[in-house]
Formats: C-alpha cells, sequence, structure tokens
C-alpha cells in the first residue's frame, strides 16, 4: 500500500485505514485472538476489558486516532521515521521497568518467569525498531546518529539477574500487570497503524524485511497480552476478580487520560486544524 498524495484519495484511503485498523469490533477481534492463542474463554478477564472499554471509550482504538496518525505520516516530513525510532526508545524504558518489577516478584516462579522474558523481549524490540528505521528510511538518520541512540538504550538482557532485597505485595504485582497489559493492547494496535504505512513508504530494498519484522512483533504483543490475560483469569479465581475489574476501570482511565494529552500535543502540532474532537476527552 502506498500513501497517496493527492488530497481527495488521501482523505478516502485513510477512512478505509482508520476503519480496518480502530474497526467498531477492535476489543471483540481482539478477544478472540487472545481465546485462541491460551485455548480458553478467559470470562473474567474478558468481562473486565469489557467493561472498562465501554466505560472510557479509549482515545487509541476510534477511527480519528487512526486517521491523524495517516495524516501525520503522509503529510509531516520526517514524521514516520522518528515515530519508529521513538519507539525503540519506549520499549527500552518498558523492559527496564520490567526487570524492576521481576526484582521484586518473589516466589512466584511463573508470574518472575514471564516477566523477565517479557522484559528481554522489550530489549529486543527496541533495537528491532532501530533496524527498521533503518531499513525502511535508508540514509534519514547518520549512521553516527543511529550508532549514538543505540548505545544509549538499555539492555536488560546484559544486567546480571539479582533480586531486590524489598518484596512487592501480590496486589502490587497485578496492578503493574493490569497496566502492562493495557500498554500492549495500545502497543499492538500501534503496530497495526504502523505496519501498512511503514510498509508503503519503506525503500523497496527493506521491504520484505520490514514487514516480516511487523508480523514478529505483533506475533509478540499478542503472547504479552496473553500472558497477563490468563494470569488475571487465575487470580480471579483465586479471589482478586474484585479487585482486577476495578483495576481495569480505573487504569484504562489513568492511561487514557495520558494518551489523550500526548495525541492532543500532537494534534496541536500537526494537526491543521482538522482533528479538534481529538483534543476533547
Amino acid at each position: 500500500m502506498n500513501v497517496p498524495t493527492d488530497e481527495t484519495l488521501s482523505a478516502a484511503a485513510a477512512r478505509e485505514y482508520a476503519a480496518a485498523v480502530c474497526s467498531s469490533r477492535y476489543l471483540d477481534e481482539l478477544l478472540d485472538v487472545l481465546r485462541e492463542a491460551v485455548g480458553s474463554d478467559l470470562p473474567h478477564y474478558s468481562e473486565s476489558l469489557r467493561k472498562a472499554f465501554a466505560r472510557i471509550d479509549p482515545v487509541f482504538v476510534r477511527p480519528r486516532y487512526a486517521e491523524f496518525f495517516w495524516h501525520c505520516a503522509s503529510r509531516v516530513p520526517g514524521y514516520l521515521p522518528r515515530v519508529v525510532l521513538t519507539n525503540g526508545k519506549a520499549e527500552s524504558e518498558g523492559s527496564v521497568k520490567l526487570f524492576e518489577l521481576w526484582q521484586r516478584v518473589k516466589d512466584t516462579p511463573e508470574v518472575e518467569k514471564q516477566v523477565m522474558t517479557h522484559a528481554a523481549d522489550e530489549s529486543r524490540h527496541a533495537r528491532i525498531f532501530v533496524r527498521l528505521t533503518e531499513l525502511a528510511f535508508p540514509g534519514h538518520f547518520s549512521d553516527f546518529a543511529i550508532a549514538r541512540f543505540e548505545e544509549s538504550l538499555p539492555d536488560v538482557r546484559k544486567v546480571r539477574p539479582e533480586k531486590s532485597a524489598e518484596m512487592i505485595p501480590e496486589n502490587h504485582v497485578i496492578d503493574h500487570l493490569v497496566q502492562m497489559n493495557i500498554g500492549e493492547i495500545r502497543t499492538r494496535l500501534h503496530m497495526h497503524l504502523f505496519a501498512p504505512v511503514v510498509c508503503g513508504m519503506s525503500a523497496e530494498s527493506g521491504r520484505v524485511a520490514v514487514r516480516a519484522l511487523f508480523k514478529g512483533l505483533v506475533r509478540d504483543e499478542v503472547r504479552h497480552i496473553s500472558y497477563t490475560a490468563q494470569l488475571m483469569e487465575q487470580w480471579a479465581q483465586d479471589g482478586a476478580g474484585k479487585l482486577i475489574s476495578d483495576l481495569y476501570a480505573g487504569r484504562l482511565h489513568a492511561f487514557n487520560h495520558i494518551t489523550y494529552q500526548q495525541t492532543s500535543a500532537a494534534v496541536s502540532d500537526y494537526g491543521q486544524g482538522r482533528f479538534p474532537e481529538l483534543m476533547e476527552i
């Protein structure tokens, strides 16, 4: 898919793209993917997520959010390579948070194993975004700038895995992983936003590799959402159901507010007065 430059074609293509990425059935489709991935109905997790989404209506699943991304990618010079590269920093920061959580979780082998694997994945993803930038937009950044950026990214895979003396209570672990689950849901959607546009604007020499890297990222995001969903389901069965439901409602509200702030700032900078509804929550 190529990003058109003609105004009429771009508007029509943007609507089609937004409807596909931010479908009105987005949450249903996500839950279908998760149920297939884990081989379980995830009833409590699904209900908690549905209630939270119905109450909050997150900015990031609205079609206009996708249309705004299309607008920026196709009309703001340098926007897309900057966003792709910046995701490397976000993934690296996420890996550090997960590693710090792992350090404080004890006596729960399955949680610890999954969190450490997730932390390592995020460190790997950070480097994948650097590679995506090089493949899709060769020459946009200098080799020196790319190398310096990559060197600045922490890599938890190279850190000695030592536990903290301070143990975190289980309800705090649940809270952290609810937030991580919501974040991964948004990241998966972002990969669906990025992939067709980045592939369409990529240098032809790197397009096949770019597409393959995005497929791998989406698979990993599904795996991360899946393991946290399964943990929520188990905790709910063990008596934490109300806590989990309350956390999803509260944390999605907070997460949506942060997304709104980030989006409204970008709309102010790049929206050209065309996306006023994304300035409102």
